[in-house]
């Protein structure tokens, strides 16, 4: 009997204690006040300074020295997919080779930056909504040859609609002296390279301030002495001189660069040298390449000079960089037709002219975009399989007028040039 109660009695003790800590888990108030006590009476107990002190070790090692310093081919597609390979998984070949797969795309997916950089340089990611985000080339996904990479999204924490307009890679922040940027409404804005080498955030930094309405188009590295080429959607084009702009902080909004004609914009910002060439293609098909010398350094805030000569046959611009002899370009239309050609090949002309037919489009189709192959010499034929289309015979130049449109400065400062 005595035994018996011993065992009745621990059971009525287990049973009081289950109700009591089922009342205190359904309780949150109560709950967290119970822990709050049991914390204070750990820190009443053991609220004594430390004892010993840590000291880093001696010769401790830092995690990326264990990271083998390797030149790293870097991919990104325009549909977002970025990957890392190995340059020394690209064999030299002979002149006139077929080249290997570099990358395996999806049908109207196309490389829209490539460039080699080290496993221990910085990679700046500007997008279109003005932020900038940082990552190390080793923290990258490694892929294959064959492999399209991984989704942009899931290695920066970009929101719905933002997009990669620019990559600058660096080790130490001194590449070049001020980052010039260019928005779709025809702002610029000069920074210091160095005012971006902060703390890293995860979910980045400010670059510039953009207004509603407006996104960044480009962002370019320079020296401070440079000429800067705006390219505008209706053909013209305005070259003004860097120390126009002066240099302002990360979260400022710039100044106005082009003044654009109701429903134009700005597409392309480049840095102008004469000795280089203005690859402009438009909608329909057309293209041709112009000398940088033949573009007069104005002031900026002007409408610009005509680059091309528009008409409706012809079509608006779908795009424009600079190119050397040497370059590959692609071109993209909407319906996913790309073609590769060697910038040479597309016909040299003047300011003013149309150009000439450099792509055949089906009915229906437009040229979307154009994006120039920077590609390392040992990492040839990332665009391996599209089939290059014979050249089209090309048309006849329309000479231009007797004089070019005028340049039409600003009357009067805006609000935006005493910013």
């Amino acid at each position: 009997g005595l035994e018996r109660k011993k065992v009745k009695d621990r059971h009525d003790d287990l049973m009081e204690l289950i109700a009591e800590l089922r009342a205190i888990l359904a309780d949150e108030d109560r709950l967290m006040g119970l822990i709050r006590e049991e914390l204070l009476e750990v820190r009443a107990q053991f609220a004594d300074a430390r004892r010993t002190e840590i000291l880093p070790a001696e010769g401790e090692i830092d995690l990326e020295q264990l990271i083998a310093e390797e030149d790293m081919v870097i991919s990104i597609t325009a549909s977002g997919y970025i990957k890392r390979l190995a340059l020394s998984t690209y064999r030299t070949q002979g002149r006139g080779g077929v080249g290997v797969m570099g990358m395996d795309t999806k049908d109207d997916d196309v490389i829209d930056h490539l460039f080699v950089a080290s496993t221990h340089d910085y990679l700046l990611f500007f997008t279109t909504v003005g932020k900038v985000y940082r990552v190390k080339v080793h923290e990258l996904p490694l892929g294959t040859r064959q492999s399209k990479g991984r989704a942009l999204v899931n290695v920066l924490p970009l929101r719905q609609d933002e997009q990669v307009r620019a990559v600058i890679d660096t080790r130490t922040y001194s590449e070049g002296k001020y980052l010039l940027f260019a928005t779709r409404k025809g702002m610029v804005k000069k920074t210091e390279f160095k005012a971006y080498d902060t703390v890293l955030k995860a979910d980045g930094i400010i670059a510039l301030n953009i207004r509603d309405g407006d996104e960044l188009v480009g962002v370019r590295l320079t020296d401070g002495d440079d000429d800067v080429l705006l390219v505008s959607r209706n053909g013209s084009a305005v070259r003004f001189s860097e120390h126009d702009v002066r240099a302002m902080g990360r979260d400022t909004t710039g100044v106005i660069g082009m003044k654009l004609r109701s429903g134009d914009e700005v597409i392309s910002v480049e840095i102008a040298r004469d000795d280089q060439e203005l690859l402009v293609v438009t909608e329909n098909g057309f293209g041709k390449r112009t000398r940088i010398s033949e573009y007069p350094a104005k002031g900026r805030g002007t409408m610009g000079v005509l680059t091309v000569r528009y008409t409706e046959s012809r079509g608006r611009l779908a795009g424009a960089m600079i190119v050397r002899d040497g370059y590959e370009v692609m071109l993209i239309s909407q319906d996913g037709t790309v073609i590769r050609q060697k910038a040479e090949g597309i016909s040299r002309m003047g300011r003013a002219t149309q150009g000439v037919r450099i792509m055949n489009l089906r009915e229906g189709d437009r040229l979307s975009s154009v994006a120039r192959v920077t590609e390392p010499q040992d990492a040839v034929a990332q665009a391996d399989g599209l089939a290059e289309t014979p050249d089209a015979e090309p048309l006849d130049a329309i000479e231009p007028d007797a004089t070019d449109e005028p340049d039409a400065p600003l009357d009067e400062p805006s609000q935006d040039d005493t910013e």
